[in-house]
């Protein structure tokens, strides 16, 4: 295969090779020019093979051109249809926004008067508060010095369960009749007052549901040390609570934070109660083993005095005996010594008399 490409080149050689002899001129330039012809014709075939080569690259290059091209085409389309999307969805963002800063303003006018509306309040508060810090002065001195005035004082600590019931039942109550906690009635989202109340209601749940796990867990920790804290407490959290929900109009009641109040001191002196009636139990069944104790004292004791008798009893009988055989010198000295017996008898029953007494007025 090499031999016959290369043709044309031996062929050159060759007749080359042939001319350098003295008759080879005639021979080798045909020889040569025959070559030549064969390499030109090769080359003009490669030319043309390369040529074609490059027309298909060429034509390649040029699908792939108008590939690219219609890529970009497509491409710049797909875009400008995202961008359009885009465009509208931050139209409808805009409108909404619109919308809602003109909501916001409405709403602002109407906080802006309730505030109003609660600072006359306050003002009117604020005196009537002043005049029980006087009070609460008072409260709070004797609470320092260990002094506590019960708020309620029931004889029992049954009567305190039954109100401290009471109390918590009012509570559901007020939750149940949606007293507990209001909201605004002209709330709207999105132009729907369904979806308003909704979102009101929601609300009310949360703030009730934070509220009652706050103080829950302030009533049960409350004790004397920190029974006017604990009230402050409960009060920051029913302000701190409002206040986070002011913007929803979401607030707890006065006469629902009353009734936390309520329960919170019910609480305390609850447990005060159970206290000194454990106490009094505890003194109560001491009395009673320390008279069982003296019971049983009082018993030997009688029971000593019963033997002695018995004992004093028998001599007595036996210096009667001796009286009836005895002569007047005897005698003298046998009445001294019944005298003697009856004086001790005497003095043993007026001991168990006594005990009798102690025994039947316990405690005496």
């Amino acid at each position: 295969m090499e031999l016959k490409e290369n043709l044309g080149l031996i062929l050159i050689i060759l007749g080359l090779l042939i001319c350098l002899t003295m008759v080879g001129a005639w021979i080798g330039v045909p020889i040569a020019a025959i070559g030549v012809y064969l390499l030109n014709k090769k080359v003009k075939q490669q030319e043309e093979s390369v040529s074609e080569e490059l027309q298909a690259k060429k034509d390649e290059i040029e699908n792939i051109d108008a590939k690219l091209k219609q890529m970009e085409k497509d491409k710049e389309k797909e875009i400008n249809q995202k961008l359009a999307a885009k465009q509208k969805e931050l139209d409808g963002i805009d409108e909404t926004y619109k919308r809602l800063e003109k909501s916001k303003n409405s709403e602002l006018d109407l906080k802006l008067k309730d505030k109003r509306d609660e600072i006359n309040k306050l003002d009117q508060e604020l005196k009537s508060l002043q005049e029980e810090l006087d009070l609460a002065k008072d409260e709070s001195e004797m609470q320092v010095y260990g002094l506590y005035e019960p708020k309620y004082n029931f004889v029992d600590s049954i009567s305190y369960k039954e109100r401290l019931d009471a109390v918590r039942k009012q509570q559901k109550q007020m939750i149940k009749d949606k007293t507990a906690a209001v909201g605004a009635t002209d709330w709207t989202i999105d132009g729907s007052k369904s979806k308003g109340k909704a979102f009101i209601n929601a609300n009310i749940k949360q703030i009730l549901r934070s509220f009652n796990n706050e103080t829950e867990v302030i009533i049960n920790k409350v004790k004397h040390s920190n029974l006017e804290s604990s009230e402050k407490r409960i009060q920051k959290s029913f302000n701190t609570l409002n206040n986070l929900y002011s913007r929803e109009k979401v607030h707890i009641t006065q006469g629902y934070l009353n009734l936390k109040l309520d329960e919170m001191y019910l609480a305390y002196e609850y447990e005060v109660k159970k206290q000194e009636e454990k106490e009094i139990l505890a003194e109560a069944r001491e009395r009673e083993r320390e008279e069982k104790k003296l019971q049983k004292k009082l018993e030997k004791e009688k029971n000593k005095f019963n033997k002695e008798n018995d004992r004093i009893n028998d001599e007595l009988e036996k210096a009667k005996e001796k009286m009836q055989a005895a002569n007047d010198k005897e005698k003298a000295k046998l009445e001294a010594e019944i005298a003697k017996f009856k004086a001790a008898l005497e003095k043993n029953n007026e001991e168990i008399e006594k005990i009798d007494e102690w025994r039947e007025t316990p405690g005496a």
